[in-house]
């Protein structure tokens, strides 16, 4: 069994102090496993850059000579022993939803960053002690044993069950159906329980209606509440983490942050920790996990997180609609939907990560344009059997061929869809998922159906709206993060971080069909340019709502209510 020890480093300021017990199994030399990227973050993390002073010995403290063979392997030469430690530090300076931190205050751990693994030991039981200070709680969804240790089945188990220690948490339990559920805060003087509860209560309350039972008996809300702006969430297989601020917004504008998102990470206890495409089943730590199916455990996932609020009645219709308004938006801004697909651009948030420097416009969110296209193909099954199916019928069929061992494949969503409504769902995933498409028409086509529309507005903003460029504002200048394509400032040569001068642009007369003005910008080389440009039509950066139509049918009523409720 392998036995885990972390506590604070009292050496090192922000690191962890973490020691392991392998058992060798009589080899002589015992590889040692760190893992590169964690599950719910679709992208290499390169952990070993935070380890620290590694060294190895034996258990009577004689040291070990080991070798590292490569970014992620560590040698250890055992010298024949039957057990040896491991020691090391880890540097926990990242305080988001799928990191680490270490201060006087709190600890936070998540395993999967941190503690190395052999692969013969992965599937056996492992257990794991804390180093804690006087007066500080654990809370995690691993189970305490007897002598004070937390138990896991597994290595994959331990690494999935991240743990936040302080004398300063808040917590609050309650129960649906057979299912124990915690909240925990940290970072915040007062919870405003009742509501927070009542809330929580009532949306997870229709996720078990929808799915029949929790995979788990146990969930825990994990929140890092911040002193700055922050949004961020990670899904566990008993538990989640979200890491939200500022802690005094919380509970007022950012409540509505806190609910989605909470939301959103329950519903991935089904929908891709038990649920799982077939490349996620085993996950492999040490490289990339290529799936196309980033559009079903993200976009899924994403398009049921509001809509249960909305069923739950914790959002109402404008709550909800606003919501979908913000996808919208992040769909209509994103120009690289005319350039990649969800295929694709599934597999390539491991080529660009979440944000990070490539191509402008180069690819699409699996998460916006997952969400947009799972209420289309939700609606489309509902037309389709007369609303005596559903896009919840098919997660209830996954769910079924999860406690079967099955994990699925697009062949087997296309297969289920057959068999629900009798139609060939081959070309809808041709054409929504496998291709770019920009949805104006489909969107309006379907949300027909339940008596809804989009109401296409210009940008209030008129040098997004004419110019086609986006950016921030200082200083009389425009620093640029986006430019429409085939846009006038897109012909005119301006490019994303160059500078824009708003002199003279912040004239109302001007903005008109076949005026011409004067840009003058600086690029990154901090050469001034400057270019004339003829202003044509503002359909740059326009805003899309999710809006009822102002007459409905009697079927787009009865629609409206099955889908929502």
């Amino acid at each position: 069994m392998t036995i885990y020890h972390i506590t604070r480093d009292p050496e090192r300021g922000r690191h962890l102090y973490i020691r392991i017990r392998f058992q060798t199994e009589g080899a002589e030399k015992l590889r040692l496993e760190l893992p590169n990227w964690r599950p719910g973050r679709y992208e290499l993390a390169n952990y070993a850059r935070n380890v620290v002073g590694f060294s190895a010995q034996l258990i009577s403290g004689q040291p070990l000579g080991y070798s590292k063979r490569s970014r992620l392997i560590w040698e250890i030469e055992t010298a024949g022993a039957q057990e040896i430690v491991v020691s090391y530090s880890y540097y926990a300076n990242q305080p988001d939803a799928g990191a680490c931190w270490a201060d006087d205050q709190l600890l936070y751990i998540n395993p999967v960053n941190c503690l190395f693994y052999t692969v013969a030991a992965r599937k056996q039981p492992c257990l794991l002690s804390l180093g804690l200070l006087p007066g500080e709680k654990t809370a995690t969804g691993l189970t305490r044993t007897d002598d004070g240790h937390y138990a896991a089945g597994d290595f994959d188990e331990l690494a999935d069950s991240p743990l936040l220690c302080s004398a300063h948490l808040l917590h609050h339990a309650f129960q649906v159906d057979d299912v124990a559920y915690h909240i925990w805060f940290y970072g915040l003087q007062e919870v405003p329980w009742e509501k927070v509860v009542g809330d929580f209560i009532a949306y997870t309350k229709v996720q078990h209606q929808l799915m029949g039972d929790l995979p788990v008996k146990e969930y825990h809300y994990l929140n890092l509440i911040l002193p700055f702006k922050f949004y961020h969430g990670v899904e566990h297989h008993n538990s989640t983490v979200i890491a939200l601020g500022p802690a005094e917004e919380v509970f007022t504008t950012q409540y509505s942050e806190l609910l989605g998102v909470s939301s959103h990470e329950l519903f991935h206890t089904w929908n891709v920790k038990f649920i799982k495409p077939e490349p996620f089943a085993p996950y492999e730590y040490n490289q990339e996990n290529y799936s196309p199916l980033g559009y079903v455990y993200e976009g899924f996932t994403t398009y049921y997180g509001d809509l249960f609020l909305h069923r739950a009645g914790v959002f109402d219709w404008q709550a909800y609609a606003g919501e979908v308004d913000a996808y919208l938006k992040r769909h209509f801004d994103n120009y690289g939907r005319f350039n990649h697909g969800l295929h694709e651009s599934s597999i390539d948030t491991w080529v660009d990560g979440y944000g990070g420097p490539a191509a402008p416009n180069r690819r699409v969110s699996i998460y916006a344009e997952g969400m947009l296209n799972a209420l289309i193909l939700d609606l489309r099954i509902r037309q389709l059997t007369h609303h005596e199916k559903s896009l919840d019928d098919l997660m209830r069929a996954l769910y079924d061929d999860a406690k079967k061992g099955k994990c699925y494949n697009e062949d087997s969503l296309i297969l289920h869809l057959q068999k629900m409504t009798g139609q060939n769902f081959e070309p809808f995933f041709e054409k929504h998922y496998r291709h770019p498409i920009s949805l104006e028409y489909e969107l309006v086509s379907a949300l027909e159906l339940v008596g809804c529309t989009l109401k296409e507005g210009m940008s209030p903003d008129l040098t997004e709206a004419w110019l086609g460029v986006r950016g921030t504002d200082a200083d009389g200048w425009r620093t640029v993060t986006a430019i429409a394509p085939g846009s006038p400032a897109a012909r005119a040569g301006l490019m994303v971080e160059d500078k824009l001068k708003l002199e003279g642009l912040d004239k109302p007369e001007i903005w008109a069909n076949g005026h011409q003005l004067s840009l003058v910008w600086t690029g990154r080389m901090l050469r001034e340019r400057t270019e004339q440009v003829l202003l044509l039509t503002p359909d740059y950066f326009k805003n899309y709502l999710l809006v009822r139509l102002e007459t409905l049918n009697e079927a787009q009523v009865f629609a409206f209510r099955r889908w929502t409720q």
